[in-house]
């Protein structure tokens, strides 16, 4: 009986929470999870316009002392409630000229004179202030940064570039031409910008920031490239890399020998001198020079020359049983490599292809891209 009566005393549901009952129990749930994300990123838009409207602070709290004054004004000469008198402030000061709420004494009148003398001035300022902000170059600089910190949480499986120089341009360029995705870090805005003209997503700022990298997606990028001018801020970086993302790929610039095993300690996976590189190849193109045009031509990113890659069977793969006879890949495979097994340099026709296997092949970009769908699955 005491429950039945506890029920009858329940009150029954408003309109807001069938509405929010409903979300919670029908198929539109995951819309309005997109609606609540997509209203996130525009409340930052707001967020923006409240940053730059923040360096005219004196005038909000003038505009937010006078509405409250006027409303008090009115409430006391009139007796009005204090949403009529609001609304009154309001028409008056934007001159919309509505009419009267209620009838006004003399007081009241006198009042609203100079309510609309001094609100007036005090609302246009406010108006001509809010154009300038929203017009001026720094607010847009500021949304256009936004919009591109959407874009880059947006990229993932890509390869972040810290350092535009010369190695981190040419190493950008060469990514791009192969369809591989890429950020760059740099504290150059000049270098920043050529960056974006040429088509990857760029962040102005030091690397060694890890702010930064975060921002540029590191949790979901595939690769690293410490490519700095200093070795002391290539090693600061693969620390802070590693040390957020263990199964990050990372290739670290070393300008003198003696960082090597210092790189190496921090993380990096590959470490790379230019200039020993640079002087090997001028000594390979000196003493064989056929075989350095030859290695040229394939390694060379063109479309119409070979390419080396290397791929992983993925457990899905359709390839996972067959041998390379069986499997016709359409390439050139040159190495296999077995987990905890080593390298066989020189796979059979009847070498079976299994899940964890890294083949490296050579072919033309449509082979690969064949191939790499087939290991996929």
């Amino acid at each position: 009986m005491s429950q039945q009566f506890q029920e009858q005393d329940k009150p029954p549901p408003n309109r807001f929470d069938k509405f929010i009952n409903y979300f919670l129990t029908h198929k539109h749930t995951r819309s309005l999870n997109k609606f609540v994300h997509r209203l996130g990123e525009d409340f930052a838009d707001f967020r923006v316009f409240v940053r730059h409207v923040d360096t005219k602070r004196e005038l909000l709290i003038i505009l937010a002392v006078f509405i409250g004054f006027s409303t008090g004004g009115y409430m006391i000469i009139e007796g009005w409630p204090m949403l009529d008198a609001l609304y009154m402030v309001m028409i008056t000061m934007s001159t919309i000229g509505y009419g009267e709420v209620k009838s006004l004494s003399i007081i009241g009148r006198i009042f609203t004179m100079g309510l609309i003398i001094i609100g007036v001035i005090v609302a246009s300022y406010a108006v001509s202030a809010t154009i300038e902000t929203l017009t001026s170059e720094e607010f847009h600089r500021e949304r256009r940064k936004l919009r591109r910190r959407r874009q880059l949480r947006r990229i993932k499986n890509h390869t972040i570039i810290c350092g535009y120089g010369r190695l981190g341009r040419s190493l950008s360029q060469e990514l791009k031409e192969r369809g591989a995705l890429a950020i760059v870090i740099d504290l150059d805005p000049q270098a920043v910008e050529s960056s974006e003209k040429l088509g990857t997503p760029s962040i102005e700022g030091n690397a060694t920031n890890e702010a930064l990298l975060y921002e540029a997606g590191i949790e979901r990028a595939k690769a690293l490239v410490a490519a700095v001018r200093s070795d002391a801020e290539n090693v600061f970086i693969v620390l802070s890399a590693r040390e957020i993302n263990e199964n990050l790929e990372i290739t670290a610039r070393c300008n003198f020998d003696s960082s090597v095993s210092t790189m190496k300690r921090a993380g990096a996976d590959v470490v790379v001198s230019p200039y020993k590189l640079a002087g090997r190849h001028i000594a390979q193109q000196i003493l064989t020079p056929r075989v350095t045009r030859f290695l040229d031509g394939i390694l060379q990113f063109g479309q119409e020359h070979l390419r080396l890659e290397d791929f992983i069977i993925h457990e899905n793969s359709s390839l996972v049983g067959l041998t390379l006879k069986e499997a016709q890949l359409g390439v050139n495979v040159l190495a296999i490599s077995r987990p905890n097994q080593g390298i066989i340099s020189h796979p059979t026709a009847n070498t079976k292809l299994l899940p964890g296997v890294e083949i490296v092949v050579m072919g033309q970009d449509e082979q690969l891209k064949e191939v790499a769908r087939l290991v996929c699955g």
